[in-house]
């Protein structure tokens, strides 16, 4: 039997503990087998995800007035928008969150505004979706500035390509910098890897999951693939959380973490957030 000094008992103890409770910033991580060249990363860039198994997804950017049709196999379609402000009479902000395309129409008229003719309808959150207008007066603030009731307006073109390009169920998320959270395509090959909450339930764990990211918890306990769709979310949306609240060190414990993953994921949102 091999024997041990006291001393040298005492200090592996006391590294194996502190190792318990090391916090390591993502950008100390060199050599990730099957990356390269990678550039500093920090997990204040990491998001949580949510995944869909339609084609395409939709988000907005409130703040730049911009909004991105991503595709499996397409290229990301940008376009500019008009989002709600509640600086008109009557007016709203366009709200923030994590919804669905609810209902599509060739043409709609709005029972609130003198039965505005809306062209190319999608809604999301109750009254609240993407829409073109007949005339040409407002492609003037489309990706400049807020001037809508509380939908997006977008330019025909622009909506007649996104129109033939979704369907109901198709994810929307709106945001104006901070969300905490993003959109991946699933796999439809691998579907057992998801899981498909009710909206209650959707809610709660996303608020859960939300929380374990402020509080640098994340890759503490498994990390449920979760889909979203028309059969889990309302109209009144998901919750997006708040990226300020994202720390840049995240607790590992030894042997809990596939780094390539955690490097990946980092390295997928950050592009796409920055399109």
């Amino acid at each position: 039997m091999v024997k041990y000094p006291a001393a040298v008992i005492c200090i592996s103890v006391i590294f194996y503990c502190l190792s318990l409770k090391e916090v390591f910033p993502l950008k100390e991580v060199k050599n990730v087998t099957g990356t390269k060249n990678l550039p500093t990363l920090h997990y204040g860039d990491l998001r949580d995800t949510v995944y869909t198994m339609q084609s395409n997804f939709i988000v907005v950017n409130l703040r730049d007035q911009k909004g991105y049709l991503y595709s499996r196999n397409e290229a990301v379609y940008e376009f500019g928008i008009s989002s709600g402000t509640a600086r008109l009479l009557d007016g709203v902000d366009t709200n923030e969150g994590l919804f669905v395309v609810q209902c599509k129409l060739p043409k709609w008229h709005s029972e609130q505004f003198d039965s505005t003719l809306m062209l190319n309808w999608m809604g999301f959150n109750h009254g609240i979706g993407f829409h073109a207008l007949a005339g040409n007066s407002y492609y003037r603030f489309l990706g400049v500035k807020k001037s809508s009731h509380g939908c997006i307006r977008i330019s025909r073109e622009d909506a007649k390509h996104i129109y033939e390009r979704i369907k109901l169920g198709t994810p929307v998320l709106v945001h104006s910098g901070n969300n905490a959270v993003f959109i991946s395509f699933a796999d439809s090959a691998a579907i057992n890897n998801y899981k498909e909450y009710s909206y209650s339930d959707l809610v709660h764990t996303l608020s859960e999951r939300y929380n374990r990211l402020y509080e640098g918890r994340y890759f503490i306990e498994p990390i449920t693939k979760i889909i979203i769709g028309k059969n889990n979310v309302r109209h009144d949306g998901l919750p997006i959380g708040n990226s300020k609240m994202i720390p840049e060190k995240q607790l590992i414990l030894p042997g809990t973490l596939d780094y390539q993953y955690a490097v990946q994921d980092v390295l997928r949102i950050k592009f796409s957030m920055k399109i």
